[in-house]
């Protein structure tokens, strides 16, 4: 949490004392704190958008498989 000291990724062994000893409600709100977006090299992106070109294009295949099969 920000301001705390208590950091979320890998909690030391104070860090679980302190945890522990939260109410149920304030673990929740350390859970579920936002996290920056993560810069993605170059390979990554392509790969990103390789699966969206092939999803789009077994959507396409599938929707022909559909109509089709039902002439």
């Amino acid at each position: 949490m920000a301001g705390t000291g208590i950091s979320i990724d890998r909690p030391g062994a104070s860090d679980r004392g302190i945890l522990a000893a939260l109410e149920p409600d304030q673990l929740t709100g350390a859970k579920y704190q936002r996290l920056p977006r993560r810069r993605l090299k170059g390979s990554e992106i392509l790969l990103l958008w390789s699966l969206r070109v092939y999803l789009l294009f077994m959507i396409g295949v599938v929707v022909y498989q559909l109509w089709t099969s039902s002439r």
